[in-house]
């Protein structure tokens, strides 16, 4: 074969070198926690990994990633399908028990400190400042705060109250969250930005309807990675489509900017700023969405069996795979 011309050579390792194709930070296996019922759903609270699983949580100190060690659990009567960390607040949707909330300042010993019921199966839920949106699997999501320690009736202090609701015309199957907007993957809608800015009256902001390819699930970057901002960029699962990267910096105009190359079915995704972490076949995967109409494969590991939910930090990426989850770092 010959040899391109040395301009050409240049002009083309440049190109990749700027889309980031050819530049691929790797995700370095740095250790593992040994899991003996696969995993629902992951939280990644700061130096800290929650795994759901069953009816249970687990959690583990990660702060020296190589040695990961438990330090407490919590059983519940019915399964944890969803689960998201704020401060040391756990937010559990228990299934047909609803909402419930795990204080971890003690985490040998997660207590129960809130519960809010929802009409359905609480099925996912997000948080984003002091807004908890638990997502019910036929009606739409609720608005869920807590009451103030210093309220004025000592008994309601630190309950759970009901703010809001959004109720949908199809059914919720992914929510996320984050700088007064909430994303739903809605059965057959597509993808419903929502605006929470009023909790006690949320509204909808914007659509993406992909006609008959259904969405099947939707990421938004970690609140920690934006500072509390709304996202530019979220990720969205449909059936036919795969895996794509939305604009959503216009939450009035969402839009499919381009498929995100992962190999295989995903069967997780997280985002931490502009970087999505993809777990499917092909391990685990990450790619830079800064131009979100060309997404660029930035690093992949395998994962040593099938994939399951993923969780990021700053730092850290936990992939959860039949008996372990995995920790990565991002070089």
């Amino acid at each position: 074969m010959r040899s391109l011309p040395l301009t050409l050579a240049a002009a083309l390792t440049a190109a990749s070198a700027a889309s980031g194709v050819g530049a691929q930070t790797p995700l370095v296996r740095v250790g593992s926690v040994p899991i003996d019922v696969p995993a629902t759903a992951l939280a990644a609270p700061d130096g800290r990994l929650v795994v759901g699983a069953g009816t249970g949580v687990r959690v583990f100190d990660v702060s020296r990633p190589a040695s990961p060690a438990p330090l407490g659990a919590h059983e519940f009567e019915q399964p944890v399908l969803g689960l998201a960390a704020a401060g040391e607040a756990l937010y559990v949707a228990n299934s047909h028990d609803g909402l419930r909330r795990l204080d971890l300042t003690n985490p040998a010993a997660p207590a129960l400190t809130g519960t809010s019921a929802t009409r359905g199966q609480a099925a996912g839920v997000a948080a984003a400042g002091a807004l908890v949106f638990v997502s019910d699997n036929s009606l739409g999501f609720d608005v869920v705060t807590a009451v103030p320690a210093g309220d004025r009736e000592p008994a309601r202090a630190g309950r759970f109250e009901r703010v809001g609701e959004y109720l949908s015309d199809g059914f919720p199957r992914g929510i996320a969250a984050g700088g007064g907007l909430v994303f739903v993957a809605d059965q057959p809608a597509g993808l419903i930005v929502v605006d929470v800015s009023a909790p006690a009256a949320p509204v909808v902001a914007g659509r993406l309807s992909l006609g008959r390819d259904p969405v099947l699930a939707v990421a938004a970057p970690d609140a920690r990675s934006t500072g509390g901002a709304a996202p530019a960029v979220v990720a969205i699962l449909s059936g036919r489509g795969g895996l794509q990267a939305v604009d959503v910096s216009d939450p009035a105009a969402p839009r499919v900017t381009a498929a995100v190359p992962a190999a295989g079915r995903p069967a997780g995704a997280a985002m931490w700023g502009r970087m999505l972490y993809v777990a499917g076949a092909g391990g685990i995967e990450a790619f830079d969405l800064t131009d979100p109409a060309r997404p660029a494969p930035a690093g992949r590991a395998a994962l040593g069996g099938a994939a399951g939910p993923l969780a990021v930090n700053g730092e850290l990426v936990f992939a959860a795979t039949p008996g372990e989850v995995v920790l990565f770092r991002r070089r």
